[in-house]
């Protein structure tokens, strides 16, 4: 199965850390030369956590750790993210010197 570009440029923007909507959208906007608009790197990351390919957490100051959220947010601007183990799967089974 081909997995669409911009999946794949999502995936690989959060595989090392948890990573913000705004550090995101600026790693895809630069691998593809400003050519994603944010809005559709933030349909992707809602499409990703439904698929459960990346995991969506909020940080919580008072004991300053990450707390996974259960389902997808209907907003993802406060919100952090984090590759799976189906989503690194997908992203080594997929990526190709994009």
């Amino acid at each position: 199965m081909k997995v669409a570009l911009l999946t794949l440029h999502c995936l690989n923007a959060v595989a090392d850390d948890y990573e913000s909507l705004e550090s995101i959208t600026a790693d895809v906007r630069r691998a593809t030369h400003g050519d994603v608009a944010p809005d559709d790197v933030a349909a992707c990351l809602s499409d990703l956590a439904r698929d459960a390919l990346i995991s969506v957490f909020a940080f919580d100051r008072e004991a300053r750790r990450y707390v996974p959220l259960e389902g997808v947010p209907t907003t993802l601007a406060d919100k952090w993210f984090s590759i799976t183990a189906q989503g690194r799967n997908e992203l080594r089974t997929n990526w190709v010197d994009q």
